[in-house]
């Protein structure tokens, strides 16, 4: 979370949403992302209908029902472009993978993401 924070003004300039799911109670989220200083929303799913709806429960510990964490890259529709499975460690998003993922998404929805495109190909014909 630390490091989405640090991230976040990036994400504002690029026009780029961040939202985070989690289990606690709002006001403990709501603590949460106040001592962060994070400006992006953070969600509550306390009572885990959402955890179950996307099969993110972690079935080795049935009575405190954790969650798998997890991180979903979305198109601006809320299509899916990548999910990444942080339970390990070393499943999880590190920054640059999400500049590089959040980099190919805008080069693939935005017409004019290379301005000179149509400038070398009316040149070259």
């Amino acid at each position: 979370m630390r490091l989405l924070t640090e991230l976040q003004k990036e994400l504002a300039v690029a026009y780029t949403k961040v939202v985070v799911v989690s289990v606690d109670p709002v006001d403990v989220n709501a603590a949460f992302r106040a001592g962060l200083g994070a400006t992006f929303p953070f969600l509550s799913d306390a009572d885990r209908v959402y955890q179950d709806e996307l099969d993110l429960r972690e079935v080795s510990d049935q009575r405190h029902r954790p969650h798998v964490p997890t991180d979903f890259i979305l198109y601006p529709d809320l299509t899916i472009y990548k999910i990444y499975n942080g339970y390990w460690f070393w499943g999880r998003a590190t920054v640059e993978e999400l500049r590089q993922d959040f980099r190919a998404i805008s080069q693939e929805i935005r017409p004019n993401w290379n301005p000179w495109a149509e400038a070398v190909t009316t040149a070259r014909t």
